[in-house]
């Protein structure tokens, strides 16, 4: 009974720091070339549509003394969540460091998280069964850095949600044929 509280406690507070809360308003403006634009009957996707102050998912990366892939890999009940947030593989007394993936019932990856010593650090992904892309955050010593992006079941984009130096900047929502359907920008002073 303990450890399904304790499991309880840990996909809720995975949850809200993926989904964020209601995020702050701050001073920064997403440039307007960020707004995907229709070719011949397609959406082509920006390639530049934030500029972060954060440091890139590379040199996030450098922090692990190894390669990620090289740490080990466990799975959501292998891990407990002590005070501040911070993970621990059970029975082991130092802060967690390695991947958390979670599979669906088929085996397939749905999560896959990197921790550097109990913090999200690097890139968070979650799949759909499809094995399309449903999110991914990249996270920078627990704190969420540039574009965090969702998308549709059909592989379009469904929003972004703009990071840097852990401040919201703004947010950007798609239908799913992936047409802009809600800006909400952070206004410049």
């Amino acid at each position: 009974m303990e450890s399904m509280h304790l499991f309880r406690r840990i996909i809720i507070l995975f949850v809200l720091v993926i989904a964020g809360c209601e995020p702050k308003k701050q001073d920064k403006e997403v440039p307007k070339k960020a707004i995907p634009q229709k070719k011949e009957g397609k959406i082509e996707q920006p390639t530049s549509r934030f500029v972060s102050k954060d440091r890139t998912e590379d040199q996030i990366i450098k922090d692990f003394p190894k390669p990620v892939r090289t740490y080990p890999s466990i799975s959501q009940d292998e891990v407990e969540v002590h005070d501040g947030g911070v993970l621990y593989r059970k029975n082991i007394n130092r802060p967690f460091t390695g991947r958390v993936i979670e599979k669906f019932k088929d085996g397939t990856v749905s999560l896959e998280s990197s921790y550097l010593d109990g913090l999200p650090h690097g890139q968070q992904l979650r799949r759909f069964k499809s094995g399309k892309p449903a999110l991914e955050a990249i996270f920078d010593q627990g704190i969420l850095s540039g574009i965090k992006t969702k998308w549709w079941r059909n592989g379009n984009i469904r929003e972004e949600e703009y990071w840097s130096e852990g401040k919201f900047f703004g947010r950007r929502l798609w239908d799913e044929s992936g047409r802009m359907i809600r800006e909400e920008m952070v206004p410049s002073p």
